[in-house]
């Protein structure tokens, strides 16, 4: 007997998109996801081209917040961060570890600040 080959029918393709992540050219890249910019003294954090935190650049505290968030959510590395800044890997693990404990930017916060904070009023 002969077995009658039947012919599939074609299979369906699947049209993926990539998504690039598509930085402004100005930026820094930090990882192949995140990026940062300084413009007009305010510094900008990008996934992609949609901003996702913003500060001051003399708020060395928010700075030290949205990093130490970037690294406890998998975004990018602690050495990715050391690179990017140039700042020293054992102030990144001291980031880090207050964020684990505060986990609020309001509890991130120096303590030499509140102490400025309190004196201004």
């Amino acid at each position: 007997m002969e077995e009658k080959h039947k012919e599939r029918p074609p299979a369906k393709k699947i049209a993926l998109q990539i998504l690039l992540p598509l930085f402004p050219s100005e930026a820094t890249l930090i990882n192949s996801l995140l990026a940062v910019q300084n413009k007009g003294g305010t510094v900008y954090y990008f996934n992609g081209s949609m901003p996702i935190f913003t500060h001051n650049e003399k708020d060395i505290d928010s700075f030290r917040y949205i990093t130490s968030q970037f690294i406890i959510n998998g975004a990018c590395k602690p050495k990715e961060v050391i690179k990017c800044f140039g700042v020293s890997d054992i102030s990144v693990k001291r980031w880090v570890k207050r964020y684990r404990e505060s986990k609020e930017l309001g509890d991130f916060v120096s303590k030499k600040k509140v102490r400025e904070l309190k004196a201004h009023r």
